[in-house]
């Protein structure tokens, strides 16, 4: 997205690095922010904002009075944050694609030149995994150590490699 662009372009981070994120999968800060461990994002606002002000950093401080996304499923606040992520490197075959959209017989015509081409010559690569609710979760299982790479290939798969019968793949069952 946008973000990740102007990130990379200002160097605040590069391609291929890990990136920290501070908060666990329920919205609390981890070690990583010690005097903030353990304490739910929201609930730190305050304290955040007093550290910007003592420090003298605080450029403003408003309220916005805007709709927020909640899981239609779960009917919890959305959190953005970071998460691995698998990618397809798109962008280390571009010229490739191009080519083959040259060759390719379009009707009409001009989706060749214009709309597809404009989308193929500036593709960016592609996040293919998805966690939560939305999206198409990959069900792939990298050891700690990253030297095991298993891909299950369905439920009864899951439960022989699990010990556990599954019945319902959703999260919050």
């Amino acid at each position: 997205n946008s973000r990740d662009r102007v990130c990379m372009a200002h160097q605040i981070v590069r391609k291929g690095e890990n990136v920290v994120c501070p908060l666990d999968p329920n919205g609390r800060f981890t070690q990583e922010c010690e005097d903030l461990a353990g304490m739910y994002l929201k609930d730190a606002d305050k304290v955040i904002i007093e550290r910007l002000k003592a420090a003298g950093r605080l450029f403003s401080n408003n309220s916005i009075c805007d709709s927020y996304p909640f899981c239609w499923r779960s009917e919890t606040p959305l959190i953005y944050r970071v998460i691995p992520c698998w990618f397809v490197a798109v962008e280390s075959f571009r010229d490739k694609l191009l080519k083959n959209n040259d060759q390719t017989y379009w009707v009409p015509e001009f989706v060749r030149e214009k709309r597809f081409h404009n989308w193929l010559a500036e593709a960016k690569d592609w996040a293919v995994s998805r966690n939560r609710y939305w999206g198409t979760p990959l069900p792939i299982w990298v050891s700690e150590d990253g030297e095991e790479v298993g891909c299950v290939g369905s439920i009864d798969e899951l439960g022989e490699l699990s010990g556990v019968r599954i019945t319902d793949l959703h999260r919050e069952n």
